[in-house]
């Protein structure tokens, strides 16, 4: 598997194999978020979906990197990779503010929470989780988008306890106002991430001009 020849294919493969397994991830917390009442498991569902978008980003320009260059081809892809990332930030920044104005309103008036299905599904987020981190671990140090995809992995796992520990806890004691609590956090941090991708990819589109000549042109 270290063969250098492979290097490209191995990590391929890999990717590729980690974004099923988010795909999976995702809809069935879609599915059980809308099944059990959990607003947490949709936030983790959403932030799931933003790994698969970093994870085929990867991958695209994974495979980008493998083909022989030629000027005018690698550009114009590259470009829509910048778009489709920006596209798929702003989408990620809308989910994110409806979840929150979802989440106030069952943080007024809580509601029964099907605890038995976030854990589980939870736990099933954990598991493939980690799985997609260790297959991707070995690119992650020689490659940046792989990096990313890695480190939004790593993040997940985290973000996955979080609804775990809710569901025990909605479980245990039925405060379930602790599901709306915890959507909050994991609906403002990805709206976070995807602000930072909007700033990135507009100024790259924008091939953002130096300061000083704006200031010039555009008079306060």
């Amino acid at each position: 598997m270290s063969d250098h020849h492979h290097h490209h294919h191995v990590s391929g493969k890999n990717l590729f194999i980690t974004i099923i397994l988010n795909i999976i991830i995702t809809l069935a917390q879609i599915v059980g978020g809308i099944l059990s009442g959990s607003l947490a498991l949709l936030s983790d569902a959403m932030h799931n979906f933003s790994d698969v978008l970093a994870l085929v980003i990867a991958y695209v320009a994974n495979r980008l990197a493998a083909k022989p260059k030629t000027k005018e081809f690698t550009f114009g892809l590259k470009r829509a990779e910048i778009l489709a990332a920006l596209f798929n930030a702003l989408v990620l920044v809308g989910i994110g503010i409806f979840l929150i104005v979802e989440a106030v309103g069952k943080l007024i008036h809580p509601e029964p929470i099907d605890s038995t299905l976030v854990i589980w599904l939870g736990m099933l987020s954990i598991v493939l989780n980690s799985a997609s981190v260790l297959l991707i671990k070995e690119d992650a140090h020689e490659n940046m988008n792989i990096k990313a995809a890695y480190l939004h992995l790593l993040t997940d796992v985290m973000t996955s306890v979080a609804v775990v520990i809710g569901g025990v806890a909605m479980a245990l004691w039925h405060i379930y106002w602790i599901d709306a609590a915890i959507s909050i956090l994991i609906a403002l941090y990805l709206i976070k991430e995807a602000a930072a991708l909007v700033t990135e990819s507009t100024a790259i589109l924008m091939q953002s001009a130096p300061k000083g000549s704006i200031s010039k042109r555009w008079p306060k």
